[in-house]
């Protein structure tokens, strides 16, 4: 979710963005590890063809594989980099929010006369809080969803892409 988007919509809708960004980032984890395996199986089967004939250690697939993990690393350090500074504002936020409410409502008990007035400030209390409560516990919520995407989005770019080239190659 980008800060665009922050605070926009109901929270119902909100948490069901959040959802299916969740959902989409654990079915790319298990894409990932399926292309992976494919990969890694292409690759030490050039590696034991190579055995036989050092030459083929030359192959850039050798070198790529290396400098590969090397752009995604950098890539998702980017990435979370960018992304940590939006989770620290909405983590700030939500602790604010409910210091806020801790103090209003110290405030407001500490000036009641009787307990009309408790149930009054208590009433308030609950109105506010449930409204700035849930959006900025819901911002802290798409932040952690997007961090975690934009983490992992280019090591699955780079091994999606390598197990497409090498089944190409192996065709």
């Amino acid at each position: 979710m980008s800060r665009q988007n922050a605070g926009n919509g109901h929270p119902t809708d909100r948490l069901l963005a959040v959802a299916g960004q969740l959902t989409k980032t654990g079915l790319r984890s298990s894409e990932m590890g399926v292309a992976a395996a494919q990969t890694i199986g292409y690759r030490t089967a050039m590696m034991a063809a190579a055995m036989s004939n050092p030459i083929d250690f030359a192959n850039p697939e050798f070198i790529r594989m290396g400098a590969e993990k090397v752009e995604a690393a950098v890539e998702a350090f980017h990435a979370v980099a960018t992304g940590i500074s939006e989770f620290g504002q909405a983590w700030f936020t939500m602790v604010t929010k409910q210091t806020q409410a801790a103090a209003v409502t110290i405030g407001g008990l500490a000036a009641c006369k009787n307990p009309v007035e408790i149930a009054d400030v208590q009433q308030r209390l609950l109105a506010d809080a449930v409204d700035a409560g849930i959006h900025a516990n819901l911002r802290l919520i798409e932040a952690t969803a997007a961090l975690a995407a934009a983490g992992m989005t280019p090591a699955y770019r780079k091994v999606r892409a390598n197990a497409r080239r090498l089944a190409r190659e192996q065709a």
